[in-house]
């Protein structure tokens, strides 16, 4: 058994993670393995704050980084041919809608929320 939050190990009558302090979630069943699997590695999450700093060096860059993949070429493709259609006055508005997708989508993931490949939010 692993803690939700940090995914140390844990023991069966554990109430609070001995790294985190986070309080243990209930067993739902009392037949439960008490057999650790090494295999089975918690999801890491994806840091908004580094999905922010990578959207706004390169539009489309933190959305990579967050696992919508496709979704960061295409958002990088929109910015470069609205630049070019507009003379650059389409750049701010797509840069901003970009750092605010990039930075709440990676929230979500880290926070284990699934996230759909076109999701924006």
């Amino acid at each position: 058994m692993t803690c939700h939050k940090c995914g140390n190990q844990l023991f069966v009558n554990d109430q609070y993670c001995s790294k985190c302090g986070e309080r243990v979630k209930p067993i739902a069943s009392q037949h439960e393995s008490t057999v650790i699997n090494d295999e089975q590695q918690p999801s890491k999450g994806k840091s908004p704050i580094l999905a922010l700093i990578l959207s706004a060096l390169v539009v489309g860059l933190g959305q990579l980084y967050a696992g919508q993949g496709l979704k960061g070429i295409v958002l990088f493709g929109v910015w470069v041919l609205a630049t070019i259609a507009t003379v650059g006055m389409a750049t701010f508005v797509i840069w901003i809608i970009n750092l605010i997708d990039a930075y709440r989508i990676a929230k979500k993931v880290n926070q284990g929320k699934h996230v759909e490949e076109w999701e924006f939010f």
